[in-house]
């Protein structure tokens, strides 16, 4: 009995073993370190790969907003009456099979991509429709083009730099990051170089804005910060991965979190969480949505709006029929009431033990 042995064609065994290292260098690149929280908040090593849609069900989670069911076994809530006061979430968007940083971390755990960001602006409207009655400190910042953009409603934050020129001007100054970590090759004058240590210094504005008001900081809802850093891919894809350009940028992007790290756990006492996610964008590129300061607040229409164009009403939400009962039953006995009120005045008895007969029989004698 003949007995066939497989075989397997050279070209066949090095494509599959590329495949298969891109997916695992793609994996652990992309990560969720850990680098601060508080001591009620308990992290697990041994947990599965978290998906990058859950990042932000793990984050409103972990300050106490009511979510969707966290499947994710990662996160261990220690105390129920305790939650953080904020909440520091910094992306970073790097190469495929780049080593991941190496910052101070309490936990990582490697991200599996299933949508090209986390969306920051629905984490942004859960916290304000659960704290309604006050005005939470939240703040997304990237960079739109060759504009800065911050997305916030605090003013404030308006008067920080918004170009590259500005950027440009602000870290000649003493306190800029140019001037408080080593840089090495990286020069402000090249735009990648400015790109990312515009990022940076972004970030460390916003922490001293927030050091030299912080009233800012006395609302009872917790605080949301969400920094995204794209100019450490632009770097690498400019150099080389190996370059010494791309070793500097990353060992600035490590001791800035670091710092960052510091400068947040000073700020709130240690009650925050900070976390970094290192994503590796697809091909047709790194999407982030945000709310320009200065863009048109109306919408650009494209082909999903055609069936807004269609004029059908919008989805009711799922409150509405208790909503409804409450103000139509509380309408009917108002009406009820104010009748009753209004038919036992108007045939009531002006006799002498009336209250009305009291009150003008005064006015009467002298008339």
């Amino acid at each position: 009995m003949a007995v066939k042995v497989l075989s397997f064609r050279p070209k066949t065994n090095i494509l599959l073993i590329l495949s298969i290292y891109c997916l695992i260098s793609q994996v652990i690149c992309q990560e969720l370190i850990v680098t601060h929280a508080p001591k009620y908040i308990t992290f697990q090593q041994q947990a599965d790969n978290l998906q990058t849609s859950d990042v932000s069900k793990v984050i409103t989670h972990t300050l106490g907003v009511p979510t969707e069911d966290v499947k994710w076994s990662g996160l261990n809530q220690g105390s129920l009456f305790n939650r953080p006061k904020a909440n520091v979430l910094m992306t970073v968007v790097t190469a495929e099979g780049k080593k991941p940083l190496s910052v101070k971390n309490v936990a990582k755990y490697p991200v599996k991509s299933d949508i090209p960001s986390v969306d920051v602006g629905q984490m942004m409207n859960v916290i304000q429709d659960t704290f309604f009655d006050t005005n939470p400190l939240m703040i997304d910042t990237g960079v739109d083009n060759n504009f800065f953009d911050v997305h916030t409603d605090f003013d404030v934050f308006r008067k920080l730099p918004d170009t590259m020129r500005r950027m440009a001007d602000r870290l000649l100054d003493s306190d800029s990051v140019l001037n408080q970590h080593t840089v090495g090759t990286l020069n402000s004058s090249h735009p990648t170089d400015l790109k990312l240590m515009g990022e940076l210094q972004m970030v460390q504005d916003v922490v001293n804005t927030i050091s030299d008001k912080p009233e800012m900081m006395s609302t009872k809802s917790p605080d949301l910060f969400s920094f995204t850093v794209t100019g450490l891919r632009d770097i690498m894809d400019k150099h080389d991965d190996q370059s010494t350009q791309a070793a500097d940028a990353s060992d600035l992007v490590n001791n800035f979190i670091n710092k960052m790290t510091e400068d947040f756990k000073k700020l709130y006492k240690d009650n925050v969480m900070i976390e970094v996610l290192t994503i590796v964008p697809e091909k047709a590129g790194y999407v982030r949505k945000v709310r320009s300061l200065k863009a048109d607040p109306t919408p650009t229409p494209g082909p999903d709006d055609s069936m807004k164009q269609l004029n059908l009403s919008k989805d009711y939400d799922e409150d509405y029929p208790a909503i409804f009962n409450i103000i139509l039953w509380f309408m009917i006995i108002l009406a009820i009431v104010l009748f009753s009120v209004s038919y036992g005045m108007w045939h009531m008895d002006p006799g002498r033990d009336s209250i009305i007969y009291r009150m003008t029989t005064t006015r009467l004698k002298k008339d």
